[in-house]
């Protein structure tokens, strides 16, 4: 009997040993995925977004005033955000590529260029960490000024202009346009629209010149409290930039815009769009491109712009867009322009 016991407690041992060894075999993590030529698919971590910061323009822009918004909605989603104060579009992809910001609002002709290595981003490497999900409102390119003899671009030369800060994206757009239409000017001066007030009024600039959403309140201020006049780009002076900087579009700032600006003032715009980098999780970015249509009052109490910012305008979006943008749009049954389909 001893015998038999000593043989079931042995052979009872062996089989507890075997099904732990078989279980300690087995590995706790799933097999990776294969794609479709057998290989492993690279298995993303997960990331988790607590802030986010968005890359603006020059304190009283519109893209500045409009990021402001844009914090708002970010806050909504239990995540902190700040809009950073930037030299605009330019700069902003510059910040994009380098990662630096996780977003930002970028005129879509900037966007374009950084995007190909182009024209203001010439020598550049193509910038392919762009990626959008908004369309936002057109910057229209005009300008301001207390000299009764300007009324065109054409009436800048010789005089003391004022494109912003340095290298952003009103500066070198109006250096370009100028440059395309064989003005010279005295010179060009550099500081922030919010000093226009102070600048003007002094006799510092002859005009300022931008491009910027509509209304804009360093404009405001000066068309209120100074009187300043607004002016445009004329059909022929459109013409010859759009022959050579073909993402502009001929448009008109409504009447009524600014104060004492009664009659429309014809010229030409680009439009913005709130860009991502790349690698900023699809779930974070679908989240927010929902609340922001969701939340669109926010955005106009914020920036009166705001309300150009509509599903039919997503036509009008010429650079890929975030998975995460494509998947509310296509939720939404929007009509993707191919341009804008997205490459991840």
């Amino acid at each position: 009997m001893k015998m038999n016991s000593l043989i079931k407690v042995i052979s009872l041992s062996l089989v507890i040993m075997l099904i732990f060894g078989l279980v300690g075999c087995s590995s706790s993590k799933p097999e990776p995925a294969k794609n479709e030529t057998g290989g492993e698919e690279e298995t993303k971590p997960e990331a988790t977004i607590t802030s986010m910061s968005i890359g603006t323009a020059s304190v009283g822009g519109a893209l500045y005033a409009f990021g402001g918004g844009f914090v708002n909605v970010w806050n909504s989603l239990g995540i902190s955000a700040s809009a950073e104060v930037t030299g605009g579009s330019v700069h902003n992809c510059n910040l994009i590529q380098s990662g630096e910001i996780g977003s930002a609002l970028i005129s879509q002709g900037a966007a374009y260029q950084s995007w190909t290595g182009t024209g203001l981003f010439d020598g550049q490497e193509p910038n392919k960490e762009l990626r959008a999900a908004l369309p936002l409102h057109p910057s229209f390119i005009h300008g301001w000024t207390l000299d009764k003899n300007i009324n065109s671009y054409a009436d800048l030369e010789g005089k003391i202009v004022c494109g912003g800060p340095a290298g952003g994206t009103s500066d070198e757009y109006n250096k370009e346009i100028l440059d395309i239409l064989g003005v010279k000017v005295n010179k060009f001066v550099n500081t922030a629209f919010a000093d226009a007030p102070n600048n003007l009024r002094d006799g510092m600039v002859d005009v300022f010149v931008s491009s910027m959403g509509v209304p804009a309140s360093a404009v405001e201020e000066c068309a209120a409290t100074l009187g300043a006049k607004i002016i445009g780009v004329s059909d022929e002076e459109a013409d010859k930039v759009i022959a050579k900087v073909p993402f502009y579009a001929k448009m008109a700032i409504p009447a009524n815009t600014y104060s004492g600006q009664t009659e429309p003032i014809n010229t030409i715009a680009d439009v913005n769009v709130y860009m991502f980098d790349k690698d900023i999780p699809e779930d974070v970015v679908y989240n927010f491109v929902k609340a922001s249509f969701e939340q669109i009052d926010v955005l106009t109490a914020a920036f009166a712009g705001a309300k150009d910012m509509t599903l039919e305008n997503v036509r009008t979006i010429a650079l890929p867009l975030h998975p995460g943008a494509y998947k509310y749009y296509k939720e939404m049954g929007v009509e993707v322009p191919e341009a804008a389909m997205p490459i991840d």
